[in-house]
């Protein structure tokens, strides 16, 4: 801070020696001085040669004529008591009154008189002493306040003239002007060092840098929810912003923290796929308490091994994806007919729980977890993708053959158990029935011509022209010589009574159904049962 230089209240004495002329004294006036800095007065005066001279000093102050100091030039300096230690008589200069510690109290009017004895005294103009002073300011505001409270920063100095007031935050400025307050909303970016500093005619001042603090309730940034495999180590930390620093409360429903720090969560998962843990942080401090909560879930997961020169990877112990029908699992093709309905599950290993997945039929995504359709002709791509917690590969597929239905029904097409034993059932019985026939023929020839009264007889003889074609129906006899010659038919009786029974001679003697009666009647003869 610069200091002015003090400038001297210089009495002007302009001398004009003349016979009955006296001293001229003339005063000009000051400019402000600054509280604590030397003031120094001077009175000027041209002294009549030979003449004795007396410069007394006076404050003159709201009327009054109180003397501060009296020197006879050349002779004594004395400063009354009531001034000693303010004021004092500069030794080098004998016009110089000073004021080495220019206080505010000081401030007011000055006079200087010259005596020559060979004149009446002069005195000179009444001058004013303007002291200006600037105190160190006071810079107040609460701390700490809550994000969205109101905020008024106040700047107090003592000063003259009156100060201008400039606030700043960490050294920007804030406001700059003649407002000693500065009010705001807090938030808290606001946190920081304030100060205030004031200026005027005395010089530049300010206050040491004062921190607000700005509180806000704890905010927890959301975590994503986890999956983790079997026996797997967890550690959960969430990342929380608060002021002041928030104190952790963490619970959980089947897990239970192994660690010491306060701001994590460490546990042990379970070894059963579909295991779920719900883990909660509450976080609080002064101002409120915030929750947050994570869930974990353990599924299949696979593997690295690393070996001596290659990474290997393993599914976890669930095992791989499959397609499932009729809880068989299906591998690359499956036989269906046309129209009919197929059902199909994904599992990992030999479970269809404990992980997630989604269906792709014929390129086109579904969401159901039993896939079901109606085979049609062309056939179909099936597709099981998981979609979490699944091991690598992470989809499998089956190709669904589809054929046109055969006119039998039987499994893929064959024919069935049941009907195979049918036609074999049928077989058996052809087979008993010719067997049975055939017994009957063979006991009929070994037993001979049956003459139950019932049967008709006829006489029979083989065809000349075919041996084994036997004529029924008439009575002839066959040639004398035996020999299969062409027999005779009779003209005049023909065989066609309805009851009439022919046999041979032997067993009718003469009695003849023919009016002649001649050699083929006793033709070999052979009854026959109709």
């Amino acid at each position: 801070m610069a200091l002015k230089v003090n400038f001297a209240v210089v009495i002007y004495m302009a001398v004009l020696i003349s016979i009955c002329t006296g001293v001229t004294v003339n005063i000009d006036n000051l400019d402000d001085v600054i509280e604590g800095s030397e003031t120094r007065m001077i009175c000027n005066y041209n002294p009549t040669s030979g003449s004795t001279i007396i410069i007394t000093w006076r404050n003159v102050t709201g009327g009054a004529s109180d003397d501060i100091a009296t020197n006879v030039v050349g002779v004594s300096k004395l400063v009354q008591p009531a001034y000693d230690g303010i004021f004092s008589l500069d030794p080098n200069d004998d016009r110089v009154l000073v004021i080495a510690n220019t206080l505010r109290s000081y401030s007011g009017d000055y006079q200087c008189e010259v005596n020559n004895f060979d004149s009446p005294p002069t005195t000179a103009d009444v001058v004013t002493l303007n002291v200006i002073y600037l105190e160190d300011p006071v810079l107040s505001f609460t701390t700490p306040v809550n994000e969205g409270d109101p905020v008024t920063l106040s700047c107090d100095v003592v000063s003259k003239p009156n100060a201008r007031f400039t606030f700043k935050k960490d050294g920007s400025m804030l406001q700059d002007g003649g407002l000693s307050t500065y009010t705001f909303t807090a938030n808290r970016n606001d946190q920081g060092s304030y100060t205030c500093e004031v200026d005027n005619n005395a010089g530049t001042k300010a206050t040491a840098g004062q921190v607000l603090n700005v509180y806000f309730a704890p905010e927890i940034t959301a975590l994503e929810d986890m999956e983790v495999s079997r026996g797997e180590t967890v550690l959960i930390s969430f990342d929380v912003e608060a002021r002041p620093a928030a104190n952790y409360d963490w619970s959980s429903q089947g897990a239970t923290d192994i660690d010491s720090d306060p701001e994590t969560f460490r546990f042990v998962a379970s070894n059963n796929i579909g295991d779920v843990y719900t883990v909660t942080l509450n976080a609080s401090n002064e101002v409120a308490a915030r929750q947050s909560s994570v869930q974990v879930t353990v599924v299949a997961r696979t593997t690295t091994l690393i070996t001596t020169n290659a990474f290997t990877t393993q599914p976890d112990s669930c095992g791989s994806l499959s397609i499932v029908n009729d809880g068989k699992k299906v591998d690359g093709n499956m036989n269906v007919e046309v129209g009919d309905e197929v059902s199909l599950r994904c599992q990992c290993g030999d479970s269809d729980e404990g992980f997630e997945y989604e269906w792709t039929l014929d390129g086109d995504r579904m969401s159901e977890s039993t896939l079901i359709f109606t085979a049609e002709k062309n056939g179909h791509e099936v597709v099981c993708i998981g979609t979490a917690g699944a091991p690598e590969p992470s989809s499998v597929s089956i190709n669904v053959l589809v054929t046109d239905k055969e006119p039998n029904t039987g499994d893929e097409g064959g024919i069935g158990t049941g009907a195979i034993a049918g036609i074999v059932v049928g077989i058996l019985v052809m087979l008993i029935i010719l067997g049975v026939v055939i017994i009957i023929v063979l006991k009929s020839r070994d037993d001979g011509p049956s003459k139950s009264a019932d049967s008709a007889y006829m006489d029979v003889t083989w065809d000349t022209k075919d041996p084994n074609r036997v004529n029924q129906g008439k009575k002839t006899a066959p040639p004398s010589n035996g020999t299969k010659e062409a027999a005779k038919q009779d003209a005049y009786h023909p065989y066609d009574a309805p009851d009439d029974r022919a046999y041979s001679r032997p067993s009718y003697g003469s009695e003849d159904y023919n009016d002649r009666p001649d050699d083929d009647d006793y033709a070999n003869s052979m009854p026959v049962t109709v």
